[in-house]
C-alpha cells in the first residue's frame, strides 16, 4: 500500500490486483512497472516474466522476522535477479528515488524550459544574450524598450523576465512589477553596471530573484537561469505534491470513515483477530451474537467461542494462508446453556499495522439449517411427485404420438377428398369445352357434365365448410346465438335437407316421440348442422331399402335425441374415439369416404349447448348416436368457458 501511494504521488496511474485476478486480459495491457509482493506464487511470476522484462519488475521483500516468507521470496528473487528490491526498512525518500530512477526512462520526464522575455536598450548586448539563451534551447522573446516589452507581455505567457535595470522610460524593476500584476507566476533577473543605483532590499521585496553585474558572463547567466528555474519547478512540483497528497489524505480519511461505519453497523458479526486468535476489534453485531459487552472481547481469543472441531478447522485453514488469502468453513458456536448455534465463517487475510491478521465474518444460519431439514423431509414426497409427473408426461407423449398419427392419416385422406372432387370438376369441364370446340352442343351431355361439376363442387364446398367450422371452434370464434326454438321443427328441417339422399337410397326416416313440442335454448343453425351430420352418416353407412329412426324424449329437463341406423355399427373400442378430430371408425375409413370431421364438429356444437353426445351399438347391428341437450343454457357458465377457451388459444 505504501508503494502504491508513493507511485500515485509522483503522478502514476496504479492498478492494484490480487494475483488470482491475473489472466490474459491483464497480461495484454501495457504497464511501465510491475510491483510484486512477497506472497505472489512463483507460477504467477513466471507468467508475468513472459510479458514484461526484469528491468520493469519491483519486488517487495517481507520483514526479516517472517522466516516462513523469506524462503518463498528467495525463490522469486532467483527468478528475477535483475529486478529492483524494496525492503521494509527503506524510507519513503529512498523508495521515491528508486521509483523515479525506473520511470524516468520515459521522455515525458525531460525538464521543461522557461519562456524568457529579454529586454535591453543596447542592441548588441540584446542580440548576444539572446543568442546565448537560444543556444541553450530556451525560448527567448526580445524587446529594446519598456513600451514594446509591455506589448509582448500582453501577447505571451512569460516564465522569466531578464532585463537591464535602466531605460529612458522607466526601470526594469517597474517592468517586472507590471508583469507580476498580469502574470503572478513569472520570475525576474535584473542586471546593471551600477550596483549602487539598485536597492537590493526593494528588488527582493518585489520578487526579483537576483541582480547580475555587467558585463554579463554567458555561463554565469545560464547558471543563474538554470538555478532559478530549477527552484521554481521544484516549488511548483512541491505544490502539486501537496495538493495531491492532501487529496489522497482526504480520500483515505473519507474511505476510512465509510469503512468504519460499514464495519460498525453491518448486521453480520465481524471480528478482527491475530493469527494466534487474540481479538483485535469487533463490531456491534458481535455483542448480540456472542452475548458479550464490547469491552469483554478485549481479553478474549476467537477460539473461545466455538467447539473443538470448529477450532481445529480454523487453525488448519490459517496454516495455509500463504496459499489461500481467504477461506470459509462451517462452525458451531457454544452457548452458556450448553446448546450450540450453526454459523458460517468467512475469513480474509488483512494487514494490521504491518502484521498479518484476519477478519472473520460470522453469519447465523439456523434458519437455513431448518429449511435444509424441511427440504430433506420433502425429498421423498418430491420424488413421488416427479414419478407421477413422469408417468403423466409419458401418457401425454403417447397421446401426442397417437394424435400425430391420426393427423397424418387425416392429411392422407384429405388429399384424396380434395383431389377427387377437384379432378371431377376439371375433367367434366374439359369434356364440356371439347364438346363446345367440336360444335357438339348436345343439351343432355352438357347438362350431365354441369351436374357432375355441381355435385363435385358441393362436395368440395361441404368439406371446406367443415374445415372452416372446426378451425373457428378451435379458436373460440364460432358464432353462438342461443334463442328459444322448437326442437321438433329443427329436426324436421334437417330431415328435409337430406331427403334427397334418403330417397335416392330408398331409406325411410321414421320420427318417434314428436307428438309434443319441445322448446329449448339453442342456436338453430348449429342444431340443424348437428342433425344433418348425424343423418348424413346414418344414410352413408346404412344398407339401401333400410330404415333410420329418430327418437325424441324428455328426461330431467334434458331433451334427448337418438339417431338409430341399421348400418355396419362401430367397434366397441372406438365408440369414444370417433368423436375426436381426424378420427374415423376402422369399419368406415377404408371405403365410405369422409374426413373424420363431422362427429368432431357435432361434439363441439353440443358442448357449446352444455350438452353431451355419445355412441353405442344397437340391437339392429347398426349404431345409435345419443344427443342430450339442456332446455336452458347457463349463460354465465358459457361465457366463462368461452373466456377460458380464448386464453388457452
Amino acid at each position: 500500500m505504501r508503494v502504491k501511494v508513493l507511485l500515485e504521488l509522483i503522478g502514476c496511474e496504479v492498478e492494484l490486483l490480487h494475483f488470482s485476478m491475473i489472466d490474459d486480459t491483464v497480461l495484454k495491457q501495457q504497464y511501465d512497472l510491475v510491483a510484486a509482493s512477497h506472497g505472489v506464487p512463483t507460477s504467477i511470476i513466471e507468467e508475468l516474466m513472459n510479458d514484461f522484462s526484469q528491468e520493469h519488475f519491483l519486488l517487495l521483500a517481507p520483514k526479516a522476522q517472517r522466516s516462513d516468507l523469506l524462503e518463498h521470496f528467495s525463490e522469486i528473487n532467483r527468478l528475477l535477479p535483475n529486478a529492483v528490491v524494496i525492503y521494509p526498512f527503506f524510507a519513503n525518500k529512498e523508495i521515491s528515488t528508486l521509483l523515479e530512477g525506473i520511470l524516468e526512462l520515459d521522455s515525458d520526464n525531460i525538464l521543461k524550459l522557461p519562456t524568457v522575455l529579454l529586454v535591453d536598450h543596447c542592441p548588441d548586448r540584446l542580440q548576444k544574450i539572446a543568442q546565448n539563451l537560444k543556444g541553450a534551447h530556451i525560448k527567448t522573446i526580445t524587446a529594446d524598450n519598456m513600451s514594446f516589452a509591455m506589448e509582448l507581455i500582453h501577447e505571451h505567457s512569460i516564465d522569466l523576465l531578464i532585463s537591464d535595470f535602466t531605460f529612458e522610460d522607466g526601470t526594469g524593476l517597474e517592468l517586472f512589477i507590471k508583469l507580476k500584476s498580469l502574470q503572478p507566476e513569472s520570475r525576474c533577473l535584473l542586471y546593471t553596471s551600477k550596483p549602487d543605483q539598485v536597492s537590493m532590499v526593494a528588488a527582493i521585496r518585489q520578487g526579483v530573484e537576483d541582480v547580475l553585474i555587467k558585463p554579463i558572463d554567458d555561463n554565469g547567466l545560464l547558471q543563474s537561469v538554470h538555478k532559478l528555474w530549477q527552484t521554481e519547478l521544484l516549488k511548483r512540483h512541491n505544490s502539486e505534491l501537496v495538493e495531491r497528497l492532501q487529496s489522497t489524505v482526504d480520500a483515505l480519511i473519507e474511505k476510512d470513515s465509510l469503512l468504519r461505519v460499514i464495519f460498525k453497523h453491518t448486521p453480520d458479526a465481524i471480528i478482527l483477530f491475530e493469527r494466534c486468535g487474540k481479538v483485535i476489534e469487533t463490531n456491534d453485531a458481535c455483542e448480540q451474537l456472542f452475548d458479550k459487552q464490547h469491552h469483554e472481547f478485549e481479553s478474549c481469543s476467537v477460539f473461545d467461542f466455538f467447539d473443538a472441531p470448529s477450532i481445529t478447522r480454523i487453525k488448519e485453514k490459517i496454516t495455509t494462508l500463504s496459499k489461500n488469502r481467504q477461506f470459509s468453513c462451517d462452525l458451531r458456536m457454544l452457548k452458556k446453556d450448553g446448546n450450540d448455534i450453526p454459523l458460517v465463517g468467512s475469513f480474509n487475510e488483512i494487514d494490521h499495522h504491518g502484521e498479518i491478521a484476519l477478519a472473520g465474518i460470522f453469519k447465523n444460519v439456523t434458519h437455513l439449517k431448518e429449511k435444509e431439514d424441511l427440504l430433506l423431509e420433502a425429498k421423498d414426497l418430491l420424488e413421488e411427485e416427479v414419478k407421477a409427473r413422469t408417468a403423466q408426461l409419458e401418457h401425454a407423449k403417447d397421446v401426442a404420438e397417437a394424435a400425430n398419427l391420426s393427423k397424418s392419416e387425416f392429411l392422407a385422406n384429405m388429399s384424396h377428398e380434395l383431389r377427387t372432387p377437384m379432378h371431377s370438376i376439371l375433367s367434366f369441364a374439359r369434356f364440356g369445352l371439347d364438346k363446345v370446340a367440336n360444335n357438339d352442343l348436345s343439351k343432355d351431355k352438357l347438362n350431365k357434365y354441369l351436374s357432375r361439376i355441381e355435385q363435385s363442387g358441393e362436395r368440395l364446398l361441404s368439406l371446406l365448410n367443415n374445415l372452416l367450422d372446426l378451425s373457428k371452434l378451435d379458436v373460440g370464434k364460432f358464432p353462438f346465438n342461443p334463442q328459444k326454438h322448437n326442437l321438433s321443427s329443427i329436426i324436421k328441417t334437417s330431415i328435409d335437407d337430406v331427403s334427397g339422399t334418403a330417397l335416392e337410397r330408398n331409406i325411410a326416416i321414421r320420427l318417434i316421440g314428436f307428438e309434443k313440442s319441445i322448446l329449448l335454448d339453442c342456436d338453430e343453425e348449429q342444431i340443424n348442422q348437428i342433425m344433418r351430420n348425424l343423418l348424413g352418416n346414418a344414410l352413408k353407412f346404412s344398407e339401401p331399402a333400410s330404415e333410420i329412426d329418430i327418437q325424441l324424449t324428455m328426461n330431467n329437463e334434458m331433451a334427448e335425441i337418438s339417431v338409430i341406423d341399421r348400418g355396419i355399427g362401430i367397434p366397441e373400442s372406438e365408440l369414444e374415439k370417433i368423436f375426436a378430430k381426424f378420427e374415423q371408425s376402422s369399419k368406415t375409413n377404408s371405403g365410405a369416404g369422409g374426413t373424420g370431421l363431422g362427429l368432431a364438429i357435432c361434439r363441439e356444437f353440443v358442448a357449446l349447448h352444455q350438452g353431451t353426445i355419445t355412441a353405442r351399438n344397437n340391437e339392429y347391428g347398426g349404431a345409435t348416436i345419443l344427443v342430450k341437450l339442456p332446455l336452458r343454457i347457463d349463460l354465465p357458465q358459457h361465457l366463462a368457458n368461452e373466456d377460458r377457451s380464448v386464453k388457452l388459444n
